[in-house]
This record gives structure tokens, sequence and C-alpha cells, in this order.
């Protein structure tokens, strides 16, 4: 705050002004305001009275009264035309925020044309706010208070702490993040991009999700480390290649604490992009992080889009649920005669969101769903029985639609379809083929059509040249996940490289559909999740794709 001990102007100098103000900043305000009271008489002191009121309202603010403060400097302001206005507005400010009235504080503020002053109460706006201020509150008021540099930053903070933002406030946050707001009485730093010719990945996974730290006591059915090796594979096959290509792994805990320290590393001032992480509490951290320094991130698992909100540096490498829904009508349309549907789904969020959303889809498009039933593994036999499909009994509906990925499911409904001679088309999971319980080529007559989820293809040879190299370093044959980090890593190498440049989504876009890799091929072009998914049938005991 910037005080006047003096009054050059004064039109007379009375004996125990200077003395009192000097009181002030001793501490003993009651006895300066009292020796203050005589000069408050504008008629008999003119401009020095300007000043006694000005410092009789500090004497009060110091003496926690600060509605006689807000009152005398109201006054002041309002009847009087004095030279140092703005060190009014900024105490009477102070005196609102003392009283936790923000927006009558801020209003002050804005009103300073002063920038030493301005700069001052910018200061007094972020320690106040970033203590006492609440997100909605200063989301709601941006637009009037925006210019003031406190409040900007003390907004920015309070957002980067929450765990997910509202398509408002990541807009905000976007806007904030364009700014220049260090100097304001924080810690911040402005965030410089790291840039040279390598193409640095940040994995971030919970390899301890389950509790524990650090990687040695990993177990091998880990299914995050299982993803990792694939990962770990590719990596070293891009360096073979001579790709310069860096690499850092960051083990999250399944921890919101634990994300944002991780976030906090230097590393991701130079990377181009993130792997993971998995979870949806994790992913909104991450996604709040993207946004705010244009960082692209893949979570290599989920299907639900929802989990990424409006963050636009945000991917699945797999399909959406839209997309798979779309998928599944699309092809009914095209192959299929019949609007007869029977519709199944496990207790995953994953399969309760898809069947929500092809139940009302498929209404829509004229189709009947005649039977929508949440499964498990004792009903789905009966489910599957209600739809007609049990021997010597007629179909009740034109295709089943079973979304599941649990063996348990698949277990009976797979014994009941070796029974039958249907030829209803039954649509489910391409993860029914990792089973091992079922005898696939006897199955070449039940009408089942997989939906590819990112699936492997085991004829291609790049594949067979995998598992092999994939047994010698491991002794083991890959699981389902290894092969999606694997492919997930060769697809970034082969998007972003020091020769295609590092603009993810203009290269995605370029690049349309694109095969190689363990898998039928992507298609992300004007998309943040796969487009590509393919319908598949067992015929003669090999997978035949149906275009």
């Amino acid at each position: 705050m910037i005080f006047f001990a003096t009054a050059a102007s004064a039109q007379q100098t009375g004996k125990g002004y200077s003395s009192a103000v000097r009181l002030i900043d001793s501490g003993q305000t009651q006895q300066a305001m009292e020796e203050l009271r005589p000069y408050l008489d504008y008629k008999n002191y003119g401009q020095l009275a300007l000043y006694a009121r000005y410092h009789f309202a500090r004497a009060a603010y110091k003496n926690n009264q600060y509605q006689l403060a807000q009152a005398t400097l109201q006054e002041l302001i309002d009847n009087y035309k004095w030279e140092k206005e703005d060190d009014a507005y900024f105490l009477l400010a102070q005196s609102y925020f003392a009283q936790n009235k923000a927006i009558d504080g801020l209003k002050q503020i804005n009103q300073i044309k002063s920038p030493e002053v301005q700069e001052e109460a910018s200061k007094a706006s972020y320690q106040y706010l970033s203590q006492n201020a609440s997100v909605s509150l200063l989301v709601a008021n941006f637009p009037s208070y925006q210019s003031n540099k406190g409040y900007s930053l003390a907004l920015k903070e309070l957002l980067l702490k929450q765990s997910s933002l509202t398509t408002n406030e990541k807009q905000i946050l976007n806007d904030l993040n364009q700014r220049d707001l260090a100097g304001d009485g924080s810690t911040e730093q402005t965030w410089q991009k790291v840039e040279n010719n390598t193409l640095d990945i940040a994995v971030v996974l919970p390899f301890n999700y389950q509790g524990g730290s650090g990687v040695k006591r990993l177990k091998s059915n880990n299914f995050v480390f299982e993803l990792y090796q694939g990962i770990e594979l590719a990596v070293k096959e891009a360096k073979a290649k001579g790709l310069q290509i860096n690499v850092r792994t960051f083990d999250t805990e399944r921890k919101d604490d634990v994300v944002r320290k991780v976030l906090q590393d230097p590393f991701f001032k130079q990377a181009n992009i993130i792997i993971g992480p998995i979870y949806p509490e994790e992913t909104e951290l991450v996604a709040t992080f993207a946004d705010m320094h244009q960082i692209p991130f893949i979570n290599p698992l989920s299907n639900i889009s929802t989990t990424l909100g409006s963050s636009e540096y945000a991917y699945l490498f797999r399909p959406s649920t839209e997309i798979i829904v779309d998928k599944i009508l699309a092809h009914s349309k095209s192959h299929l005669k019949g609007n007869r549907i029977a519709l199944a789904y496990s207790a995953s969020s994953r399969d309760e969101l898809m069947a929500s959303q092809f139940a009302d889809e498929a209404r829509k498009k004229g189709y009947q769903v005649i039977l929508n039933q949440k499964v498990t593994s004792s009903n789905i036999r009966g489910f599957l029985e209600s739809a007609g499909m049990k021997p010597g009994m007629t179909a009740k509906v034109d295709q089943v639609v079973i979304f599941s990925d649990d063996p348990y499911i698949a277990s009976p409904s797979l014994a009941l379809m070796e029974s039958l001679s249907t030829t209803v088309p039954i649509f489910v999971m391409d993860s029914w083929l990792y089973f091992n319980f079922a005898n696939f080529e006897m199955l070449d007559d039940a009408n089942i059509n997989y939906l590819g989820n990112n699936m492997v293809n085991f004829d291609n040879p790049e594949t067979e040249e995998f598992r092999a190299k994939f047994y010698e370093q491991y002794k083991s044959y890959p699981g389902p996940n290894t092969y999606i980090g694997y492919d997930v890593t060769s697809w970034v190498a082969s998007t972003i490289n020091p020769n295609k440049g590092f603009d993810f989504q203009k290269n995605l876009n370029q690049r349309g559909y694109s095969t190689g890799g363990l898998g039928y091929g992507v298609d992300f072009g004007n998309s943040h999740s796969n487009r590509y998914v393919p319908v598949l049938k067992m015929e003669k005991g090999k997978l035949i794709e149906i275009k």
C-alpha cells in the first residue's frame, strides 16, 4: 500500500497531523484516530483534511474497524476530488476483502488507474482470493474482473486443483494459459516447452493399482505390466530402426495426489505425447493438464469417450462405445434381415453404457429391442432361451447382441450355441476369441460375429514375428494387453516423429485408415478414437472379415 505522511499541497499544517500518521505505523491506531479527528474538517484544513480522512480510514482498518474505514473512504471518494483517489479505492477494496465481500472489493480495484497502485491491488487480490474465494464465484465473474492479474492467477491455480472441469472452466483455463500471470505473489513459473528432434513419450500408468510402490514386486498377471511389456518391445524396435525416441515411465499408483506430483516432472515440458492413464479419476486430472500444455494423451484400453470430457487433446486407442454401436447397426442394415433384437449386457460400466446407447439408436433406426437384460453367468442361458435360442425351439429374434468381456458369461453361451443349429446372427466382443474353453471350429455354423476392438490378427506375419520375439525375451507368450501396448506405441511412433512432425491430429487426419501393426487396421481421421471396427466370423477354422 502506498502511504503519504505529508501533504505538500495542504492549505494549512496542523501540529498533530504528522505525529498522528506516525502513530498509525507504530501500531497505536486508536490514539492516531483521536489525534486525526480535528483535521477531518475540510473548511478549516482543505486538502490536508482529505489526507487526514484517508489516514483516519487507514487507522480504522488496522484497528479492525472495517465498516468505519469503509464509510470514511466512500465519503472521501463520493464527495471530494482528491489527487490520491486510487489509494482510497485500494484501501476501500481491502476493507471489503476483510469483511469477505469479494465482489465489492473487486469493483473498487476496477476503478484504479495508476499502474503502480494497480500492481499492489493485483497482489492483494491474489492473496485474498486464492485463500477465500470459490471456483464457482471466480468463474461466474471472470468476464468482469479478468483484467485483474491477481484475480486471474487465483482462478487459474484453483482450476488446476480441480479433479474435473466443466467445458466453460476448460475454456477459461485455456485462456489463462495464454497469459503471463507471473509476479502477483504466487510461486507460478512460466511453462516453457522444450523442443528437440526426438519423439518423447511419457507413459503414465497405474502399475501399482492394487497398492504398493515400485516395480520390483509386480506380478506377471498385472495387466498394466502386461501392457507395458508391449510398449517396451515397440520402443526397442523403433530404436533399432533408427528412430530418435525417448520414453519415461511414471507410476500413478491410482492415487490423485501421486498423479498431480507426476505431472510436475520436468520431462513433461518436452513430452510430445502421453500414453495413459487408464482410470477415469486419473484421466480427468491428466486431461486438464493436457489441455493446458497442449500435449495429446491416449487411454490405451478404454472404450468410454465420456471419461475424456471435452478435452481436444484426449484420445482412445480403441473404438468408442458410440462407434461400436454404429458399426453393429450399420452392419445389420446392410447384411441382415428382420428387426427384432435381443440385447444382453454385463454389469461393467462400459457394457451398461453401450447397451443403453445401442437400445436408443436401434429404436431410432426402426428396430425392436424385444429383450433387454443385464446378465450374469447364472442367467445368460435363460436369456438366450427366452430369445428362442434353445434346441427344438424357433428363434423369437432376428439377431442377438451380447456386450460382455466376462468369460463366465461367454462359457455357458458358447456351450449352448454348440448344441444349436441356428442361423440367427449373434454379435459378441472379440475378447471371446481369447477364451480357451471353446472349440471355435465347431461353432462355424453358429453364426457368431466378433466385433473388433483393436483386435489382433493372428494370421498376420508381423504377429507371428512379435510373438516369437516376445517369447525369446520373456520365455512366455504375450497376453491380450501386451498386443495393445505394442500396437499403440508403434502407431504413435509412425504418426509423429522427426520426419513427419509432431502435430498429432493433423498427421492422423492425413493418414486416415492405415494397416500395419498386429491388428486389422486403425482409422483416426477426424476422430479421437479408432473408427475402424471390423466384423469377423469363423469359417472353416479361420477368421474372415466381413466387408
